[in-house]
């Protein structure tokens, strides 16, 4: 049986993969903010509190797992925040590394800390989630994308630092879920973010499928780390449905496509010679 360890298990999109994977036959465990009562998980999934926010909360989590004999093969980072939502220069400078400390910190040290944990013999992944802004800028919301490009980097840089495990980074596109919450509570703050959210939500538009997402992270870790590894993947406009044989194929040949790179640095513009 396989098993999928959920950083963020009763997060929206945690709780539905973890539907997904019980239905699959897999187990699931998973974490849950110590202030919240875990709710609409499917039977059989167990839950391990744990606060990003809380250096000693984290810090004690790999002991949790320890005791339930954890061995997986999935490790899923969901659990994120876009706070705090606002201009950098007017952010409390405390709650701002707070966001980066729970969209990234912590989240690099409960993988660093599960990684002796990961399960020997098929190719073990890690996934994590990127986000909207890495391509441009997003005002009011700069912990959260900061967080984000560093997240996306750090995939390549543990992707080429472990030969068994494969650790990529899906962006979902937007989702319905309770992340959306977060703008419409800071509405002076949030920027012209704002506007696009409640457009959204009064829409009829069903954003990213919670299925796509489940099939995204599987295709993933059956393309293998030659292909995923290190990659930051578009489940929206990436080719990976249907098998993506064409798309594996580009990314096995190109070792430097969808990773954080500058863009047009083969122009030879600069006069000194290098």
């Amino acid at each position: 049986m396989k098993t999928a360890f959920i950083l963020g298990l009763t997060a929206d999109i945690g709780r539905e993969l973890a539907v997904r994977f019980i239905r699959d036959g897999w187990s699931v465990v998973g974490t849950h903010r110590p202030t919240t009562t875990p709710t609409g998980l499917p039977a059989g999934c167990l839950v391990i509190p744990c606060d990003l926010a809380s250096a000693e909360s984290v810090r004690d989590l790999p002991r949790h797992c320890q005791k339930l004999g954890l061995e997986w093969d999935l490790l899923v980072v969901v659990a994120g925040t876009e706070e705090p939502i606002g201009n950098f220069w007017s952010c409390d400078a405390d709650e701002w590394e707070i966001g980066i400390r729970v969209n990234a910190l912590s989240p690099l040290r409960v993988v660093r800390a599960l990684y002796p944990m990961r399960k020997s013999g098929a190719e073990p992944a890690v996934a994590f989630f990127s986000g909207s802004g890495t391509n441009n800028a997003a005002p009011a919301y700069s912990a959260y994308c900061a967080s984000k490009i560093f997240l996306i980097k750090m995939c390549e840089l543990l992707d080429a630092e472990s030969t068994d495990t494969n650790f990529f980074i899906v962006g979902p596109g937007i989702v319905r879920t309770k992340i959306h919450e977060q703008t419409l509570r800071a509405p002076e703050r949030s920027g012209p973010n704002l506007k696009k959210v409640i457009d959204f939500l009064e829409s009829d538009n069903p954003g990213t499928s919670h299925d796509d997402i489940h099939d995204c992270i599987i295709w993933c870790m059956q393309a293998g780390k030659a292909a995923t590894g290190g990659r930051n993947l578009s489940l929206i406009h990436d080719a990976w449905r249907e098998g993506g044989s064409d798309l594996i194929e580009l990314l096995k040949n190109n070792p430097n496509n969808y990773k954080l790179r500058r863009f047009a640095n083969e122009r030879k513009l600069s006069p000194y010679p290098r």
